[in-house]
């Protein structure tokens, strides 16, 4: 497991994870998810790393739509999350449940399958992210419906790279197929999934793919849960 971490200073407030702007409100999101991220995450990580991570991941994501509201949504999302991740590591906001990291080299299909069925069984108990080594422009055709069968929320399944700060604070990092493009910490709980890559399969060999990684979730969340 990790190494230890500070504990959590009871007087800083905690960052909000209230929702955030929804796509296609209007274009400007980022501007007004910038001001709200430094709200919630300001007092405890500094306005200064708040604006940088935005930018970061504005400038870091593949652009899944032509769309600019959609655009701002995601990056906005994801410097929430990196945000977050980044409280947690550092002790100053933890989130009190362990944090699994599901990396695979698109972020476009097992590793984004892995982290909605893990979600649709563990809820709020376990955090979970997904990232990519290579991270692909957009979730693949045949695997958004999948996703979207098991509770996954489609403006949160876009493919995002693997940062730092969310390395820093998972608990656990399942690879599935990235080799040595998949980073891990010394003392990090990590695993490999040989697991199928669903890009381009047919209906038939997807639901193997998914049935295979149904296997593996429902053993990794027996052991989280001491079921």
């Amino acid at each position: 497991m990790d190494e230890a971490r500070p504990a959590v200073d009871r007087t800083e407030p905690s960052p909000s994870t209230g929702p955030l702007p929804r796509i296609g409100e209007h274009v400007g999101i980022l501007a007004h998810g910038t001001v709200e991220l430094r709200r919630a995450f300001g007092p405890v990580l500094g306005e200064e790393t708040v604006d940088r991570i935005v930018e970061e991941s504005a400038a870091g994501l593949s652009p899944a739509s032509a769309d600019p509201a959609h655009r701002e949504s995601i990056a906005v999302r994801f410097a929430h999350d990196r945000l977050a991740a980044m409280a947690d590591a550092r002790g100053v906001a933890r989130s009190g449940v362990p944090h699994v990291l599901f990396v695979c080299v698109q972020n476009a299909g097992r590793s984004q399958l892995a982290a909605a069925l893990l979600a649709e069984r563990a809820g709020d108990t376990v955090r979970v992210s997904s990232a990519g080594s290579h991270p692909a422009g957009r979730i693949h055709r045949n695997v958004q419906p999948v996703l979207t069968a098991h509770g996954a929320d489609p403006a949160r399944t876009f493919p995002k790279p693997i940062t730092e700060e969310v390395l820093a604070s998972a608990d656990y990092v399942i690879t599935m197929g990235c080799g040595d493009d998949c980073p891990v910490r010394p003392g990090q709980d990590a695993r490999d999934w040989p697991v199928g890559d669903p890009a381009e399969v047919d209906w038939d060999r997807l639901q193997e793919i998914v049935a295979d990684i149904e296997v593996r979730v429902d053993a990794l969340w027996r052991e989280i849960s001491g079921a």
